[in-house]
């Protein structure tokens, strides 16, 4: 057994996936503080007024909690197939993998996971985020991707989202999530 479980401690190491969406869980926690707080208020309140009082809160933080969930995280629309693909460029092995592609008002997140995650003597488990929010430039994002060597099914989803792809669908999703961020807030 060694000092550091087998790690320096001078060098970064993987970074390890959080089990659960924080942005998500800071969202609900300051809401329900806030309704927490608001019900211990509430035998201050005389009459009928009580109910209608607390159902007008009930319902306004409900909203409030709802907009920023939408603000904030990437499941503006989700989608996952299951495909056997290659996994390299210019390589004829074939993968099983659940490609999944959640866009979000601030940009897209495209997910490789393998079916198992071990094939081909490598682990088949990735995560990439490519922003196009105020002062991001997702074309960079995109080609940064290149130059890192992200899987073919990857970069395959995120090119249909760059400026030159036939698709415009970069153009349509970007110019909506900005009016609706701009909406929301």
């Amino acid at each position: 057994m060694t000092l550091w479980n087998g790690s320096y401690p001078f060098y970064p190491g993987a970074n390890a996936c959080f089990p659960f969406d924080t942005t998500r869980a800071v969202i609900v926690t300051i809401f329900l503080s806030m309704l927490a707080t608001s019900i211990i208020i509430l035998p201050g309140i005389r009459g009928r007024g009580r109910l209608f009082w607390f159902l007008r809160l009930v319902l306004g933080l409900f909203m409030g909690a709802v907009i920023l969930t939408v603000q904030f995280t990437r499941d503006w629309e989700t989608g996952w197939v299951q495909a056997n693909t290659s996994y390299k460029s210019f390589s004829p092995v074939q993968v099983n993998a659940d490609i999944g592609l959640h866009i979000g008002l601030a940009g897209v997140n495209i997910t490789l996971r393998g079916n198992p995650v071990k094939q081909i003597n490598e682990t088949i488990n990735y995560n990439e985020h490519f922003p196009w929010n105020f002062g991001a430039d997702y074309d960079h994002s995109y080609s940064e991707g290149l130059e890192k060597g992200l899987p073919s099914p990857i970069l395959y989803v995120a090119e249909k989202f760059t400026m030159q792809s036939p698709c415009a669908v970069h153009r349509q999703y970007r110019i909506a999530g900005h009016y609706v961020s701009l909406t929301l807030w």
